[in-house]
């Protein structure tokens, strides 16, 4: 049976007990609500101290109030369940070692397994609704972490003095144009006015829309939150924004059309409303009579492409200009930039056959490229077991279809491999491969980087892309982790709440963002000199840039408190032109 765990807080005072919820949790509580609790999971409640806001549950609705002994679960230290110790709540369990963490990826999971025909429509055209993760999609993480940490504050007793600025963003999000996958199938239904049970309208009276015609031209406006179809974003919404419009009620008549869709999704399906209703205690809200501002942003759709994601066609160049007078102010620091060390991994060959015979099915490269793939992972996999010890937890972070991680699995018996990938996919195929090889030392965590909060020994990624590098190093220095780190993608560096650029306080000194952000455009330079259209004069400065960003990143690790950072080279070079190689120990050995 698949489990979901959740988390609750257990508040007594003056004999009277109260049970209270994390917004993500109750998020999975509303959808399994939703869902009329079905036999196929079973749910677990983990008592744990609530930070932020959080939301009283009527314990008779969810029959807590003879059970919570029972299941009531103070497992944070449970060695059996390390995931629920690993992994930000929710959790959504299945097939003995796979856990999934983040709301939505929980509520989808929820959805997907129940069998009913109506219920999957839930999850949208293709099965495709809120399934990018948060790291990738703005429409995930506006339904997954903006609006949860608004409703959060609002919980918190934060004094309003203007309207979330998630409102305004939803309001003028309904107001953009449908960008649904079938739309123009939609707009020619809608044109002629099919109706199943009518008769058939014929061919030469029909009107014919084609592709060519421009979306916002489409006589389709927004129903619900994605078109004209019901989905598990408006299912996730709906009460975040009821909670949201609970606290400034008096606010809502300047928001027409997050007005018009509350009331649709009342008249469409009343359940919604009436669940909200069973599951939460109301807060008591002070009522307010001074209009709150209204703050602005852009206009919108809130599912679109995500413009800071890194796209090779859309990267952005700098003049030369610009990077010379970046790279003129890092001579103050005297620093002398190379990844030359006389530290190798790449000479222990590895006899893929033997030990792997479906990599090269499973990978799907043709045969060169395949030949640079294992010496990618020949170089990952001999620094990780240069550092492991019996018994140590490793985490493969990015890890896609999970090479390396099952490669370390293989080389490193005893051992805890975690698998953890944000797409459900790749994950998949990563266990199907672990499988064939009757592995016993894996999990597989589907979540973003920052959903995982265990405790792990060593950290190893290979071309995580941009930022994604320095969330791993981020997470090794929390727990203090050895860490081998292949990085990628140094043009696509953006700052991030909890990573911003330079990340060394020596780089600090003499550069600003811009300077640093010139660089790192100018290190995805780097080009393979064996290439056709290569300028070695522009490979050599980008070779430089490459050198410049990982040394920033070897010096923060060093600040930190590391005391043997390694920056060297993948052998051969030439098995990718992004060959560098970041190997860490926090003590000194």
């Amino acid at each position: 049976m698949d489990q979901l765990y959740v988390e609750i807080e257990i508040s007594t005072q003056k004999a009277e007990t109260k049970i209270y919820t994390s917004v993500s949790s109750f998020m999975a509580f509303y959808v399994l609500r939703y869902l009329n609790e079905p036999k196929n999971i079973q749910v677990n409640f983990v008592s744990n101290k609530i930070e932020g806001g959080r939301i009283a549950l009527r314990s008779s609705q969810l029959q807590l109030h003879r059970e919570l002994t029972e299941q009531n679960i103070t497992c944070r230290e449970a060695a059996s369940l390390s995931a629920i110790r690993d992994l930000r709540l929710p959790i959504y369990a299945k097939n003995g070692n796979t856990y999934i963490a983040g709301a939505c990826a929980v509520c989808r999971e929820l959805i997907g397994r129940q069998s009913n025909v109506e219920l999957s429509k839930l999850l949208g055209f293709k099965n495709s609704c809120l399934l990018a993760p948060a790291e990738a999609s703005i429409w995930t993480r506006f339904c997954e972490v903006d609006v949860v940490q608004a409703v959060s504050c609002l919980l918190e007793g934060q004094e309003l003095t203007s309207v979330p600025l998630e409102v305004v963003r939803f309001e003028k999000h309904m107001n953009e144009p449908v960008r649904m996958h079938n739309i123009y199938k939609q707009a020619r239904d809608q044109a002629n006015q099919i109706d199943t049970n009518g008769p058939k309208i014929k061919r030469k009276e029909r009107v014919v829309i084609d592709c060519s015609t421009p979306k916002e031209d489409l006589l389709i406006e927004h129903r619900f939150a994605e078109g004209v179809s019901f989905t598990i974003a408006d299912l996730i919404l709906y009460p975040l924004m009821k909670i949201i419009f609970q606290h400034c009620d008096h606010m809502l008549q300047y928001f027409p059309l997050t007005s018009t869709w509350l009331s649709e999704i009342d008249s469409f399906d009343g359940n919604c409303s009436r669940i909200l209703q069973e599951l939460i205690i109301s807060a008591k809200v002070e009522k307010r009579t001074k209009v709150l501002s209204i703050p602005d942003c852009q206009a919108n759709s809130l599912y679109k492409a995500d413009p800071k994601r890194y796209k090779p066609r859309n990267r952005i160049y700098t003049s030369q200009e610009e990077v010379d007078l970046a790279l003129a102010k890092l001579e103050q620091l005297g620093i002398k930039f190379s990844s030359n060390s006389e530290h190798s991994y790449g000479q222990e060959v590895i006899n893929w056959q033997e030990i792997e015979p479906s990599h090269e099915k499973s990978s799907a490269l043709p045969e060169k490229r395949l030949e640079r793939k294992r010496k990618q992972l020949e170089n990952m996999a001999n620094a990780v077991i240069s550092l492991a010890q019996p018994g140590d937890r490793i985490v493969d972070f990015c890890s896609g279809t999970g090479h390396l991680a099952i490669l370390l699995a293989l080389q490193l018996p005893d051992c805890i491999i975690i698998v953890l990938e944000n797409k459900a996919f790749s994950l998949s195929q990563a266990q199907k491969r672990a499988a064939e090889l009757k592995l016993t030392n894996c999990v597989f965590y589907q979540c973003n980087i920052d959903y995982f909060v265990g405790q792990f020994d060593i950290g190893t990624s290979l071309h995580a892309c941009g930022t994604a590098t320095d969330i791993v190093l981020q997470q090794c220095q929390r727990v203090r982790a050895r860490f081998v780190c292949c990085p990628c993608c140094y043009g696509s560096l953006q700052p991030m709440p909890h990573i911003s650029y330079p990340l060394s306080k020596q780089f600090q000194k003499v550069l600003t963002f811009n300077d640093y952000l010139y660089i790192a455009h100018a290190a995805d330079q780097a080009h393979d000199l064996g290439t056709k259209n290569c300028k070695p004069e522009i490979t050599a400065q980008g070779l430089k840039c490459m050198c410049i960003v990982d040394t920033d990143r070897k010096l923060q690790a060093e600040e930190a408190g590391y005391k043997m950072v390694i920056l060297t080279r993948l052998k051969p070079e030439q098995c990718t032109p992004k060959n560098h190689l970041l190997v860490g120990r926090y003590e000194n050995v």
